[in-house]
């Protein structure tokens, strides 16, 4: 006996189950589920743009307040320099003064004890007036 192609295949009519998926209802799903993709991948694309700004806004905005420390740490530090040399040119001021009184102080007690050699090597009828 030889077999037929027919003879395996069923030849009635077969209907899914009203609860069955069909092929229309897949197709409609697929279609929505494309949509729904296009569209979190439009959010996505416009969610990562946002966050590059707002990224690029706070690295600016950092930026600037660092430079703005920067600068009035730069202004402090110059005020402090100043005052400091301001210091100092009052201390050595003050330096100078003691030093040039110090530098009188000797000098005229460097002048009598010269003048009292001066004094004791003349014999003292020189100094007599005639």
């Amino acid at each position: 006996m030889k077999y037929r192609f027919e003879d395996f295949v069923n030849t009635e009519s077969v209907e899914l189950p009203e609860d069955a998926p069909r092929l229309d209802k897949l197709e409609q799903e697929v279609s929505q589920l494309r949509v729904q993709f296009a569209d979190r991948k439009v959010d996505f694309e416009s969610l990562k743009s946002t966050e590059e700004w707002i990224e690029g806004w706070f690295r600016r905005h950092i930026g600037d307040l660092a430079d703005r420390a920067a600068k009035e740490f730069a202004q402090k530090r110059e005020i402090e320099i100043l005052l400091t040399a301001l210091e100092k040119a009052e201390v050595d001021k003050h330096i100078e003064q003691a030093v040039e009184a110090a530098f009188k102080r000797e000098a005229n007690e460097l002048a009598k004890v010269v003048l009292n050699a001066i004094v004791a090597r003349i014999q003292p009828y020189a100094l007599k007036q005639r």
